[in-house]
């Protein structure tokens, strides 16, 4: 990022930050009239009047005398002073939205000391992020003795070896015992699973013990455990069936999320994505902005999105305002290294098997043995290339309110260079949430959000033939090569020497005379109005619109040897407008629980592209700003898309005894992609569940805290075809006429067809067990999906006057087991211990295709090794790879071949299926540790049984332009002047240009392997001890380490790759980005 840049953005924060005004809170007035009702309904009534929240233990309300209370426009300490009036109960109000009860002697606690009491002694109570905690009870022998005060002060005397109790609602307790020291020091940890805390699912919020699907939720805290440019890596390896994969090492983050394996061949597998309740481009948020995350898995959970959640949905939370003033700062700076380099050969290395290679196709070599020698180590390009590359985030969050207002500013910065030379990923993000209460019953939200990032990279860096790309040459070119000549001119490397190959660029001028450039402006603004008429009664409707503008230079400077300089722009910019008007309704009927949601949704995107290029100019100065100086043109082209959608959506929530429960949905989708009388698109789901664990013969199980069983049917869609596939489009373009260029229009080559909607069918069958007061936590969900009516591409004779058509060609499934199981080891004495673990099996398969026929794909464009690698095929899973299977070496060490028809011609009737790019299973584990102030957590994450195909490998196999190579081709290959044993045992065949190459298993390798994806420790400083708390409410340093260890049998660069991002040519490894390992420092502070 350029200095400006960076100076305007450190500026626009500043002053975003300098006006926000602490706004001071005033105590809510509230009418309550009640006659002879439970105590639970007045704290009921303050609760749905205010933003107040009551904290208590539920055995304190047991047999409590009915109240009475006729007060109107009283404030809430004038109705509990009423309503507690000669009972043994205390209340404080701890906070702007929290108010305490408890038994009236822990009320008094702080200011009685009992005359028993031998020892005075104090202390903090903090969370895991070091904020003080208001309301905490501290006990001693079952008794209350203190509370702790704004500070999280406590104070409290008992006799020596005495064991004190610290709890806080939805907190785990603390057991500490007293010893010789005077102050004791107590660090909370959450304890979720105790609490009946609202998850997040579409269109609204559920307490999740009333959960009838499969959803998975994932703290804030493992989300931004280590700084990535795209926030959903931070779910890899953290829920079950949910498979994340870094297809490259891209600085900008170039992933691929899989929920529950692939549904579709011809429309994406990516899920939707909601932030705040809206869909939304990841890149508008980063990280620190993340609150909370769910995932939901199911087709039940995500039915009520209709044909946006057939590849499941992920729902981001982000943070909001908060009573107060809160001042935040986290940073991290780190260093990238590759994780590994290609061990190719040295100069006289290669030297030796270039000689071997010219000697065996034409008797003799072209360097004697003098000249072998001299050529040494020779020049090492992959270190030309290569570099150690810094990274830095930088975040800093504000947030201010009072009792109706709160807002909420958060402006972050990630600036990482790439470990190629010349490529970066520079990210900026501001954010704001402002909500605010206009009456009781009509709240407002306004959530504005802005992304600018710079992407900076080189044409041509990946894939490539025999070193005509940036990794290509890098990697292959000879190393007895030199990048410069004698005079400082770049060296064409492709004529130093006639044997190697014309298509070999210099990497290193490719590094430093070519340029691409991505810069993209992204805006998303969300307005929503919430009337709530009267209790129960939720009326929301909301606006939201994202705006995304891209624009790709690309330019090659007049020292580039293999033609004139040149430039190319490409402008693109894409506008999605959401509106959702959404009615909620809930009512609690004695036992039974009704919850009522209905609404209407509507979404339109448009999409504009433009595109030019020239070359031929007299100075490279002004780049692609001029193109118009150009001494030639290529064709402009522009384009323009525009789709919409239209939903109706409702559901139904009912609960009995809040122990049986059951959910229905449906949603209804017309979209503009398909034709008249086919445009709609109807989504069902049902889903049950029995809370066995609240059945009275459970209490003689008192070991069982949570059992529940859940069973759900959902259907989701997708219009995974193009917008105008269902139309005959003309099309126009230029030819020649005479001596120059005409245009014609002509009709599309696609014979448009009237398609039925991409539709997925999943059963889910689920188990919630919670055990020893929930402290070990396991969930279990067995699915089986079926996706039906697949569109897909399908050819057509040339006699029809089209190339192809689109049909619904056919079936597909996934069917798995997902289990995770998570546990708080310990939690006691100032140690906290817990740990994570999950595992998922998925099996995908090809059920049925249009004819039965099959479908060949994966060409990777090598002028010596040329043929399709994958095959979709019914019975088999997506994209498997079908190849011939190599049978050894002949007498003369030319490769043999499997030939099963035996006529001596190699054929796909020859081919086998010789690997499945799908993994039997994936998993992640887990632990964590904190102790006095010191933390500690690793994360391993993985994959197993799943194949490989190394492209890359393919190179070691070229010997008709002698390339570089790796030195095992050196050390293990067949040759006359060996042994029959070690020709046989030879990893490489005779080394010349009448090999008999083909795609094999020869390529096709395990791509299991295990990571050590996380590891960190980190100290809280006791800014109590330090004098400094009046400044800085916490601090935390800390380091961590990402992928510095890796278990794998593979032999490419890295087992984590997926070159073409693609479903149906997974788990190519075909010259990419390299993935990174690094070392990170990070700084957390609270003012």
């Amino acid at each position: 990022m350029n200095k400006p840049l960076k100076l305007k953005y450190c500026l626009l924060v500043l002053l975003m930050c300098l006006g926000i005004s602490a706004a001071h809170a005033q105590e809510p007035l509230v009418t309550v009239q009640v006659t002879k009702a439970p105590l639970k309904k007045v704290l009921n009534e303050v609760e749905r009047q205010t933003a107040y929240r009551f904290s208590y233990r539920s055995k304190l309300l047991d047999n409590q005398p009915p109240v009475t209370i006729r007060m109107k426009n009283v404030t809430v300490s004038a109705v509990l002073d009423k309503a507690l009036a000669n009972r043994d109960l205390a209340y404080r109000i701890v906070s702007a939205k929290s108010i305490v009860i408890t038994a009236r002697e822990a009320q008094d606690a702080n200011t009685q000391v009992q005359a028993s009491s031998t020892r005075t002694y104090s202390g903090v109570v903090r969370d895991a992020q070091g904020e003080p905690m208001i309301g905490a009870t501290v006990s001693v022998g079952g008794k209350a003795v203190a509370l702790t005060d704004a500070d999280g002060h406590f104070s409290f005397t008992a006799p020596e070896g005495s064991k004190a109790r610290v709890s806080f609602i939805g907190y785990v307790d603390q057991e500490v015992v007293m010893g010789h020291k005077g102050t004791v020091d107590v660090v909370m940890s959450e304890d979720d699973h105790q609490l009946n805390e609202l998850v997040v699912v579409g269109y609204g919020a559920m307490k999740r013990k009333d959960l009838t699907g499969s959803i998975a939720s994932v703290s804030a805290k493992d989300m931004k455990a280590y700084p990535v440019s795209n926030p959903m890596m931070g779910l890899q390896g953290r829920v079950a069936g949910v498979v994340v994969t870094n297809n490259t090492g891209n600085p900008s983050g170039d992933i691929s999320v899989r929920i529950r394996g692939t549904n579709s061949i011809k429309g994406g597998n990516d899920p939707l994505y909601i932030v705040d309740g809206m869909p939304a481009n990841i890149s508008s948020i980063s990280s620190e902005d993340i609150k909370s995350v769910e995932v939901l898995k199911d087709a039940y959970s995500a039915a009520i999105y209709g044909s946006r959640g057939a590849n499941g949905v992920v729902l981001i939370t982000t943070n909001s305002g908060q009573t107060g003033t809160h001042i935040s700062y986290n940073g991290t700076y780190g260093v990238q290294r590759v994780i590994s380099y290609m061990d190719m050969t040295n100069g006289e290395q290669y030297a030796s098997l270039a000689n071997e290679i010219l000697t065996n196709d034409t008797g003799r070599g072209v360097f004697t043995p003098e000249q072998v020698t001299a050529f040494g180590q020779g020049f090492d390009w992959q270190d030309a290339i290569f570099q150690s590359a810094p990274m830095q985030t930088h975040n800093v969050s504000i947030s201010s309110g009072n009792e109706r207002t709160k807002i909420l500013i958060s402006g972050s910065a990630m600036l990482r260079d790439g470990i190629i030379k010349g490529t970066a990923y520079d990210k900026l993000n501001l954010r704001s949430n402002i909500n605010h209460d206009i009456s009781d019953k009509l709240h407002v939200d306004l959530i504005m959000s802005f992304a600018k990032t710079r992407s900076t990279s080189h044409p041509g860096m990946t894939g490539g033939n025999r070193g005509n790309s940036l990794l290509s040459a890098a990697y292959f070119t000879p190393s007895i090569l030199y990048p410069y000549n004698d005079d400082g001119t770049y060296n064409n490397i492709s004529t130093n020497y006639t044997f190697v190959s014309s298509n070999l660029r210099n990497p290193v001028l490719l590094i430093n005379e070519t340029d691409s450039k991505t810069r993209a402006s992204l805006t998303n603004i969300t307005g929503a109005i919430t009337y709530k008429p009267f209790k129960g009664l939720s009326l929301k409707s909301s606006v939201g619109v994202e705006n995304n503008d891209y624009r790709t230079d690309n330019y090659i400077t007049s020292k580039y040897l293999w033609g004139a300089n040149s430039a190319s722009v490409s402008s693109n910019s894409r506008i999605t407008i959401v509106n959702e008007n959404i009615a909620n309704y809930n009512v609690t009927l004695g036992e039974h629980e009704l919850g009522v949601m209905g609404g209407f949704t509507y979404q339109q995107y448009t999409a504009r592209s433009m595109g030019l290029s020239g070359s031929g100019f007299i100075s490279d100065a002004p780049g692609t700003d001029q193109i118009g100086a150009a001494s030639n043109f290529g064709t402009p082209s522009t384009g323009y898309t525009k789709w919409t959608l239209a939903s109706w959506l409702g559901r139904i929530n009912c609960s009995y005894k809040s122990r049986y429960l059951a959910t229905v949905s449906m949603r209804a989708d017309g979209s503009s992609r398909y034709s008249k009388g086919s445009k709609w698109g109807y989504f069902p789901s049902v889903a049950l569940a029995w809370r066995v664990s609240e059945e009275p013969f459970m209490k003689a199980v008192p070991q069982v805290s949570n059992l529940k069983l859940r069973v759900g049917y959902g259907e989701t869609g997708s219009t995974a075809i193009n917008p105008y596939a269902t139309l005959n489009m003309l099309s126009q373009g230029k030819q020649p006429v005479g001596n120059g260029l005409g245009t014609y229009y002509a009709a599309g080559s696609t014979l448009p067809s009237d398609l039925r909607w991409e539709t997925t069918a999943q059963w889910n069958l689920g188990v919630d067990l919670g055990l020893f007061d929930n402290r070990l936590r396991l969930t279990a969900d067995l699915y089986s999906k079926m996706t039906r009516d697949l569109l897909n591409s399908v050819g057509l004779p040339g006699s029809t006057g089209y190339s192809n058509t689109i049909k619904n060609i056919g079936k597909m499934s996934n069917k798995g087991l997902e289990v995770m199981v998570d546990g708080d080891i310990i939690r006691n004495n100032g140690l906290t211990w817990s740990a994570s673990a999950n595992i998922a099996f998925n099996k995908n398969k090809v059920v049925k295709i249009y004819n039965g026929q099959e479908l060949y794909s994966g060409r990777p464009g090598l002028a010596y090794m040329e043929d399709n690698i994958s095959l979709i095929r019914e019975g088999e899973p997506l994209g498997v790879y079908f190849t011939y299977k190599e049978d050894g070496y002949d007498e003369n060490g030319i490769l043999k071949y499997v030939d099963v028809d035996g006529n001596g011609n190699y054929s796909k009737e020859d081919k086998f299926i010789t690997g499945d790019p799908h993994p039997d299973f994936t998993y992640g584990f887990s632990t964590s540790l904190a102790w006095q102030g010191f933390d500690f957590s690793v994360f391993f994450q993985g994959s197993y049984g799943n194949d490989l195909f190394n492209i890359t490998e393919f190179q070691n196999m070229d010997y008709s332009s002698p390339m570089n190579y790796n030195k095992k081709v050196y050390y293990s290959h067949w040759s006359a002047s060996n042994t029959p044993e070690q020709n046989a045992a030879a990893k490489y065949p005779k080394l010349t240009s009448k090999q008999n190459l083909r795609i094999s298993d020869r390529y096709v390798e395990d791509g299991s392997y295990l990571r050590m994806k996380n590891i960190s420790l980190g100290y809280s400083l006791p800014v109590d001890k330090l004098g400094i708390k009046r400044y800085l409410s916490s601090a935390r340093v800390y380091v961590s380490g990402q992928n510095l260890l890796t278990i794998t049998s593979y032999s490419g660069l890295d087992p984590e790759v997926n070159s073409w991002g693609s479903d149906i040519n997974m788990g190519f490894d075909f010259l990419t980005y390299p993935n990174v390992k690094s070392i990170t420092f990070g700084l957390q502070l609270m003012f």
